[in-house]
């Protein structure tokens, strides 16, 4: 019995380690398995059946990657790619970034369009924005957010969705089962009574809970008649408004999209609803609508839309995130509530500083998370060494995820710098070629400084040993985060 026994724990643990080795792309996160696994036999093998396999894998991405290719032939046929005629006429302007722009055509077919923009600055900018926008509406309104409380915003939105559907508005609405949860007792079912459409993008079920919650849809992402958008980190809910006294400063930031690139947000949206319930939206011109000059005093420039989620074959974010750093030749300013790099990133954040870049990273002082805040610690040393300059927000909770390179590339989306956002989230983040809006976001960026604590070099290194082995540890784990 003995020998049967130790047989059949032998042949589960060779096949867990094939598997390990075929499925897990990420060279660390193989070897964290592998060493889970071997270390801590039953426990790790367990864990890793629980959390490691995307079993979500077979059928929501199979799903989306048929609505996609499905989409994609129709959208690609009937919508103006002015790419290449914008890329000669911006040359001079664009210097260096006519390679990002190239990149990121050839990486996910990205659009370059000419749009309009207008930075908001916190909830308290957004969310009269959104209302004010939403009340627009003629023709539809399609949502996707990963995180919707049941507060006074997001009861806001909910009642002025109510409003237009009742006047006969398509409204839509994609929401993260997990991160959303508290909605779902009272919002979604008033939504559902008013005749908006509203499905969660990945259903948690309890047989499949816990390798579902590996896959979350993290995009916050309106649509309005297909002209006009918004994007950035800013969730529905009341702590992201400081007008609203939740106990902690939020620092975040949105960005306001009119224009073109719009269809491009609508593209990805369209494809997460097809895959999500069982009633698909096929490519029409209401849909996607034939651009017009839209009347604003907002800032303009060209942008291209870039989607990242674990039904792409690459890791677009990340590789998004590595080109723009490795093209930055002045200055280059990153804000981010979850730095936990790999190594790709943090080398082409090194260069950048070795090669002379002025090199800044914004990070909250004290995470939400003791790993990731612990983890992200971690790495502070040998980008310190490089000659990276490091800051951290002491106001409250910096929770913006942005990038200005030269004061000419700007990014603002829903992507932090980890592995989860890299492999695991649905994503999305605008790219925006503006040195007008690059200035706006400069200023926003160097505001933000005077909340901020910067670490010296010298004073970094004089952290205790206990400090330094619980960061190293929090780092060895962090292909789990």
């Amino acid at each position: 019995m003995t020998y049967l026994v130790l047989a059949l724990y032998l042949f589960v643990l060779l096949l867990t380690v094939g598997k390990i080795l075929l499925h897990t792309k990420s060279t660390s996160k193989a070897l964290a398995y592998l060493l889970l696994v071997i270390v801590f036999p039953v426990i790790g093998i367990m864990f890793y059946y629980s959390f490691g396999i995307n079993y979500r894998h077979l059928s929501h991405k199979s799903n989306m990657l048929k609505a996609e290719k499905s989409l994609d032939k129709d959208f690609f046929n009937n919508t103006s790619d002015d790419t290449e005629v914008l890329k000669i006429r911006y040359k001079e302007e664009l210097g260096p970034y006519t390679e990002m722009i190239a990149f990121l055509r050839q990486l996910g077919g990205e659009l370059l369009s000419k749009n309009t923009f207008k930075l908001l600055v916190n909830g308290e900018q957004k969310f009269p924005e959104v209302l004010s926008r939403l009340e627009e509406a003629n023709h539809f309104i399609h949502m996707e957010y990963y995180d919707w409380e049941n507060d006074v915003r997001g009861n806001q939105i909910k009642d002025v969705l109510l409003k237009k559907a009742a006047q006969g508005v398509q409204v839509r609405v994609l929401y993260d089962d997990y991160a959303s949860r508290g909605i779902k007792r009272n919002i979604v079912k008033e939504l559902k009574a008013g005749g908006v459409v509203v499905v969660p993008k990945i259903k948690v079920k309890l047989k499949e809970f816990a390798n579902r919650l590996n896959h979350r849809d993290h995009r916050k992402v309106i649509i309005i008649d297909g002209v006009q958008g918004f994007l950035g980190g800013i969730n529905i809910s009341d702590r992201y408004d400081n007008s609203i006294d939740t106990g902690l400063w939020w620092r975040d930031t949105h960005v306001h999209i009119t224009g073109p690139a719009v269809l491009s947000l609508q593209r990805h949206f369209i494809v997460s609803w097809n895959a999500s319930q069982p009633n698909p939206l096929s490519y029409s011109k209401e849909l996607f609508p034939e651009q017009v000059p839209y009347p604003s005093l907002e800032t303009s420039g060209l942008a291209q839309i870039v989607a990242g989620g674990p039904i792409y074959p690459s890791s677009n974010i990340m590789l998004s995130y590595f080109k723009i750093f490795n093209l930055a030749t002045d200055k280059l300013y990153i804000t981010n509530p979850y730095f936990i790099p790999n190594e790709s990133i943090l080398d082409a954040l090194k260069q950048a500083a070795y090669s002379g870049v002025d090199v800044r990273l914004m990070v909250p002082e004290k995470s939400d998370s003791l790993i990731v805040g612990l983890s992200a610690n971690s790495y502070f040393e040998e980008l310190l060494q490089a000659g990276v300059r490091i800051f951290l927000y002491r106001k409250g909770f910096v929770h913006a995820k942005t990038v200005v390179a030269d004061g000419e590339l700007s990014v603002v989306g829903t992507a932090n710098m980890d592995i989860r956002s890299f492999d695991l989230n649905f994503e999305m983040m605008s790219v925006i070629y503006s040195a007008d809006f690059g200035k706006e976001m400069e200023q926003m960026f160097l505001g933000d400084l005077k909340e901020c604590e910067e670490i010296s070099h010298i004073e970094w290194n004089k952290r205790g040993l206990g400090r330094k082995l619980l960061e190293s540890f929090a780092r060895l784990i962090s292909a789990f985060l």
